[in-house]
């Protein structure tokens, strides 16, 4: 059974919420501004609250053990397929239900940061930028899984969270810390399969990107991006790939005047650095998260830059076909044309 609900969690009625064992998800997106207060601490205070549970702790096992009747979980989702939670949920749904559980999930819902644009190719379930809501990817994995287990949305206009504060006011993680996060990640974060840092360790993760090699700066002519700027820059990182080491680099600036499709950049930006420094190499996670054959290709130089962008709006066009069946706000899915 599936519901989308446009009241409070607090207002309904159901007998695993009012009756049953609950147990919330821990995370630092549920915490709501007018009472100060964690979901958690509201849900103790008027329901039977069992467990409060971290992430990685969301399986079934588990969960049987707490023998209980609902689970709460309300999380930012970063806006792209990157986001680890994405993993944690899918298995999740798998085990419940090919378990049959009859366990009732509520997912108080939070708009995407990214918006609705959509980027990149679409593997597996998602495209590199997705333009869902948490609730939406839900929907979608349900819906895909066949299940039956309750699931029940909570409208991200119904919360406190969803209405008074923005989707970037509280970082889902660490390196995903500020609202300009959310143009550049589903982008840069392919340099984590790359010998160039993303900026980890910095204050702009996946805005400022470099490498100690990468001192004398090549012409960047041919990855100019009228949707971004480009700053030359230097940035010593206090943790991560560099860590201490000062490394040369750019820090890409949003214009707010134009569009911008972070995903196709970043895949030119790879090029060029890949053919501007011989210092520049891939490790073994570069496949999984470029997510494509044809973009790889273009990185080994057997395919040409136009193909692969033609090929890659396609793919959009064809996850904007999809994905609009799994939508539960009005705001249609878009790509940069």
């Amino acid at each position: 059974m599936f519901s989308f609900r446009t009241t409070t969690l607090f207002d309904q009625l159901d007998n695993s919420l009012q009756r049953g064992r609950i147990a919330v998800m821990r995370s630092p997106s549920a915490w709501y501004p007018v009472v100060e207060s964690y979901l958690w601490e509201l849900v103790a205070e008027k329901w039977n609250l069992t467990d409060v549970l971290e992430p990685e702790q969301l399986d079934l096992s588990i969960l049987k053990e707490l023998n209980l009747n609902a689970l709460i979980i309300e999380h930012q989702n970063t806006g792209d397929r990157f986001d680890p939670f994405l993993v944690i949920l899918k298995n999740l749904f798998v085990q419940l239900t090919e378990a049959d559980s009859t366990l009732s999930v509520y997912i108080l819902d939070h708009y995407n940061p990214s918006g609705r644009q959509v980027e990149g190719v679409h593997r597996d379930d998602l495209p590199h930028k997705h333009g869902l809501t948490l609730g939406e990817i839900a929907n979608l994995y349900y819906t895909e899984l066949n299940s039956k287990f309750p699931l029940h949305i909570i409208s991200a206009n119904a919360t406190m969270a969803g209405r008074d504060l923005m989707p970037s006011s509280i970082p889902p993680y660490d390196d995903f810390a500020s609202l300009f996060s959310s143009f550049f990640h589903a982008g840069l974060y392919m340099l984590n399969g790359t010998n160039v840092s993303h900026g980890e360790g910095t204050t702009r993760p996946y805005e400022f990107f470099g490498a100690p090699f990468m001192e004398k700066i090549a012409g960047n002519e041919a990855v100019y991006n009228k949707g971004a700027y480009m700053r030359k820059t230097s940035f010593i990182p206090s943790s991560g790939l560099y860590k201490d080491q000062k490394c040369f680099g750019y820090q890409l600036i949003v214009n707010p005047s134009e569009q911008y499709n972070s995903y196709l950049h970043s895949v030119r930006l790879i090029r060029w650095m890949k053919d501007s420094y011989s210092e520049f190499s891939f490790n073994d996670r570069i496949e999984e998260l470029v997510g494509d054959d044809a973009v790889m290709n273009y990185f080994n130089g057997t395919m040409g830059w136009d193909i692969v962008y033609d090929y890659i709006k396609t793919e959009e066009q064809k996850w904007i076909r999809k994905g609009k069946k799994y939508l539960l706000y009005d705001e249609p899915l878009m790509r940069v044309k």
